[in-house]
């Protein structure tokens, strides 16, 4: 692997990192303007996209027959949300949440692991089995669409979301230009990131004799998990504790659904046994722990942010050896 490719890679992280800070605010700033409610945009503007990096990696690595990276980027990244984001997060400073905000996200999380992992289970995802995770996403987006009048937290969370963000809704249709185009320029770089990515993963396994499924779950997955953690910093610094969690949880299902979903459909992978005997135990540990400990501790503290970075450490390293 040359310098080249080095740089090519840390270009790739910050494309992807950019492009869809970018994509984001351009495209919550257009949908407010048109009218759409803001919990409909928190719903679904802005979770897509702080998953659309993993989703643009992801689809690419599957349509060039990456599956490892493909695959590994998204048991990686939820890995990483947890281990690496949340960890690092509560080391910082404790993360208090209070159970009945958070519990609905918990249980998106938990159903949609479970039915992720039972379809692994054969060792293989097939087009139906990618079938099976997009129409679990319709349905929780359309459920949340059509229902949201009812809930008055969710509300106040894509309120404070979009706050944030510092998005707001343009004064005038007029106005609507300028959102277009970061919405149009975001895209076209976060593609162009997910590229250099994907090319400087796939140099490095090459080089080095690194499993793709490895170098897509740590440094392809660290790299596309920097929206969420930009995201969950801005919210738990600002006294958002709920919805830094909450961030966290919604893109791990969303990238069950939305990116392996996607990303099978487009081409069916075997799962190997790094990823079966490794990644998905590691990844049904977090959220078993996590669930468990918001539900009876209400925080994670300190001590538990330590223990999840270090174990986050000692998988990364036990994946490479």
């Amino acid at each position: 692997m040359s310098f080249l490719d080095i740089l090519i890679l840390i270009g790739g992280i910050l494309g992807t990192w950019a492009g869809a800070e970018l994509l984001v605010r351009g495209s919550s700033t257009l949908a407010l303007g048109l009218g759409i409610r803001p919990l409909v945009v928190g719903i679904t503007v802005v979770a897509f996209g702080t998953s659309s990096p993993e989703a643009m990696v992801s689809y690419m690595a599957a349509w060039r027959g990456s599956e490892g990276i493909a695959l590994g980027n998204v048991m990686g990244s939820n890995i990483a949300n947890i281990g690496l984001i949340l960890g690092l997060l509560a080391v910082i400073h404790r993360v208090p949440t209070h159970w009945d905000r958070v519990k609905r996200d918990v249980f998106l999380l938990g159903v949609t692991t479970a039915i992720a992992v039972l379809l692994m289970a054969d060792r293989d995802l097939s087009r139906f089995d990618g079938i099976i995770l997009l129409i679990m996403l319709f349905v929780y987006v359309g459920y949340y669409v059509f229902t949201s009048h009812r809930f008055v937290q969710e509300k106040q969370a894509a309120d404070e979301t979009i706050a944030d963000l510092g998005v707001a809704a343009p004064s005038s249709s007029g106005s609507l230009l300028r959102p277009t185009l970061e919405t149009i320029a975001g895209f076209v770089i976060l593609l162009i990131g997910a590229q250099a990515l994907l090319s400087a993963a796939e140099s490095l396994a090459e080089a080095f004799g690194i499993p793709d499924a490895v170098v897509g779950a740590t440094m392809v997955a660290v790299g596309t998990s920097l929206p969420e953690l930009a995201a969950s910093i801005v919210a738990v610094s600002r006294g958002h504790h709920d919805i830094g969690v909450g961030n966290i949880m919604g893109s791990n299902a969303m990238n069950l659904m939305f990116v392996l979903g996607g990303a099978v459909t487009i081409r069916p992978m075997a799962v190997d046994e790094k990823t079966m005997y490794l990644m998905v135990p590691i990844m049904v540990a977090y959220s078993i722990a996590l669930a468990i400990s918001l539900r009876y501790g209400q925080t994670v503290s300190r001590t538990e942010g330590a223990l999840l970075l270090g174990s986050y450490l000692a998988f990364a390293v036990v994946a490479y050896l």
